[in-house]
């Protein structure tokens, strides 16, 4: 079994930040998140498969915040409900996916990481996903906070991820 490292998914936001990962026509992602910090998100969404590792990972960005949603899904990538874990057992408790939340906050960038929650593909047709999810997340770091994230996902193109796919 192949694992995914925590970390890929802080990659998948940082390469984001660069741009999306082609234009197949424009996807769009929306998320508001209260709590220890509050905000909200509307931009372009991309999502790509990779089918080596097994998973799907979509991202929105808008600015310096972003939104990604790596899905481990029992087989192929498919509408239902994927349970949003911690990323370190989201590859062995699939179906499920991990959920990271990346803030530019007063002083520095602030990372969030889904501890509970669901994501819920509603379509995957055409070569694009539509669904929405929602999530507890807690600062990555040594630092206090909890957020709670929702959101939308609606026609994000879903690419093949090459290179862009981890080992």
């Amino acid at each position: 079994m192949t694992t995914v490292p925590t970390g890929v998914l802080w990659c998948a936001l940082a390469l984001a930040a660069c741009g999306p990962l082609g234009r197949l026509g424009e996807g769009r992602l929306e998320a508001t998140w209260t709590g220890s910090d509050h905000g909200r998100l509307s931009g372009r969404a991309t999502a790509i498969w990779c089918p080596g590792a097994h998973i799907a990972q979509l991202t929105g960005m808008s600015g310096d915040t972003g939104v990604a949603l790596l899905v481990h899904p029992a087989d192929s990538l498919a509408p239902g409900r994927y349970p949003i874990v911690e990323p370190g057992s989201a590859r062995t408790t699939a179906p499920a996916a991990a959920l990271g939340l990346r803030l530019l906050g007063p002083n520095a960038v602030v990372g969030y990481q889904g501890a509970s929650g669901a994501l819920v593909i509603e379509r995957v047709a055409a070569g694009r996903l539509s669904g929405r999810f929602e999530s507890s997340a807690k600062v990555v770091v040594a630092l206090a906070g909890t957020v709670k994230v929702a959101g939308r996902f609606q026609d994000v193109p879903l690419a093949p991820g090459d290179s862009a796919c981890p080992p």
